[in-house]
């Protein structure tokens, strides 16, 4: 009933668009909402594309634009929620309260929202639908397969005919593919007696169709069928495949694709390379500045866009920032830039102001910066959640003697430090490399380390 009078309230105060999300979220009151597309199901890269707060009361609404029918990420405080959205639709939900235990930062724990007044004609409510049946009879054939497999295979074969009797004449051609893929990903790979070829899987689903980069069933069943694909590949295609990585040559690994009998295109060709150039990166079977350049030339020429939105994101997947590496050049304000100042060392501090561990630091931190402070510059920044500090938490944070930064989950320095725990500290030198990833901090670790000695060295110029 609470969310029933929150909704009328809030409908008098704005005209109908496309897609709205009137919500609750009862324990994040003032916290931000992140609102996330997967720009791509290859990397599942995410990018914001709405930002609202949760009301005193609990309370949010989220306004969408010409969404069509896709999967977004909603995030609120350190968990996360996903569902699917289409145009002309104004979704209720409750987002729950947040285990106590959770402390994943950036990727979060999921949980599951609930919906209120989910229309039957709604793609979450057909999806949440279709997959509790194949859940349930997925689980009962499965005690068959082994046990006997006549009437498993022939179980299979009613299921997949009453699915399509059941959704033949659904309208949405989202709803038809996710059904479609979804059975194909499943049922269709399950190996047993007269299981279609891997050949008449790639006639009936992958060769005629355009990529559905934005259906998860379709993309889910595509990154399986090429999974660890360069493998399968005969050696004839296999063989010039590698020699263009190693030529650095990205045409000629599309064209060496190409020439499969389960590669439809040039477009399917270039996915599947970056799909091979992603798996085989983390192998070291392959060298990885090679394979990094491909992706970057497939980035900058590539005539498909969405290939290049992957690319983009699977370089920016690669480049992890190591010591040895240049500090990458980031505003923490309009006007404040990230770098050390002039003949000092740049210490930055990374720390959760409602975190009792994170704080505890900070007075080690004073003492620090009183003794070390004409050769080391401290920085400290913290995860701005839209909620107002704690008195405790302002006291700490109001006694710090240096510069104190609150930036937003989207702010890039998150993910180009690849900052995910609290607290965290970097080192870096005054020529913008960085010395220390992490570096220590001012508290002793497991076998009584601190950072004051580096501190002391750089005093002395020993460093």
């Amino acid at each position: 009933m609470r969310l029933i009078v929150f909704i009328f309230l809030c409908c008098t105060n704005f005209a109908f668009s496309n897609t709205k999300i009137l919500g609750s979220a009862l324990d994040a009151n003032n916290q931000y909402v992140y609102v996330s597309e997967i720009e791509d199901y290859i990397t599942n890269s995410e990018s914001i594309i709405y930002t609202t707060t949760v009301n005193e009361r609990g309370q949010f609404m989220i306004d969408l634009e010409d969404v069509g029918i896709r999967k977004i990420v909603i995030r609120i405080k350190n968990s996360f929620a996903e569902l699917y959205v289409q145009n002309n639709t104004t979704y209720y939900l409750e987002f729950p309260q947040e285990s106590i235990d959770v402390i994943n930062y950036f990727s979060g724990s999921e949980t599951e929202i609930l919906f209120f007044n989910l229309d039957s004609t709604d793609i979450n409510y057909k999806i949440l639908g279709f997959e509790a049946w194949m859940d349930d009879e997925m689980a009962d054939l499965y005690i068959l397969k082994d046990v006997e497999p006549v009437k498993f295979i022939d179980g299979i074969l009613k299921f997949k005919s009453e699915v399509q009797a059941a959704y033949a004449y659904d309208t949405s051609s989202f709803f038809r593919d996710y059904i479609k893929y979804s059975l194909g990903k499943t049922v269709d790979n399950i190996y047993y007696f007269g299981a279609p070829s891997k050949a008449t899987k790639y006639d009936f689903f992958l060769k005629e169709h355009a990529i559905l980069h934005q259906n998860p069933a379709y993309m889910g069943y595509l990154n399986d069928f090429y999974d660890q694909y360069l493998f399968q590949m005969n050696i004839s295609i296999r063989t010039p495949l590698i020699q263009s990585i190693y030529d650095n040559n990205a045409s000629t690994m599309v064209t060496a694709i190409s020439f499969d009998s389960l590669v439809p295109n040039k477009e399917f060709a270039e996915l599947i390379a970056l799909k091979i150039i992603q798996q085989e990166y983390y192998t070291n079977r392959l060298p990885k500045n090679n394979l990094i350049y491909i992706t970057n030339e497939i980035r900058k020429n590539s005539s498909f866009e969405q290939n290049k939105i992957i690319a983009e994101n699977l370089i920016e997947e690669f480049y992890t920032i190591i010591e040895g590496d240049p500090l990458p050049i980031m505003n923490l304000t309009q006007d404040t830039q990230l770098k050390p100042a002039l003949n000092k060392f740049l210490y930055i501090h990374f720390f959760d102001p409602e975190n009792p561990s994170s704080l505890s630091e900070t007075s080690a931190l004073r003492r620090l910066f009183e003794k070390y402070n004409s050769h080391v510059e401290f920085v400290s920044i913290y995860l701005n959640q839209g909620i107002l500090l704690s008195d405790f938490a302002g006291r700490v944070i109001n006694g710090v003697k240096w510069n104190v930064f609150a930036l937003d989950y989207g702010h890039p320095i998150w993910k180009s430090l690849n900052i995910g725990s609290f607290p965290y500290y970097i080192l870096v030198k005054n020529d913008l490399k960085i010395v220390g990833l992490p570096a220590l901090g001012p508290t002793p670790n497991g076998v009584y380390e601190t950072i004051e000695k580096t501190f002391h060295d750089i005093q002395k110029g020993q460093y």
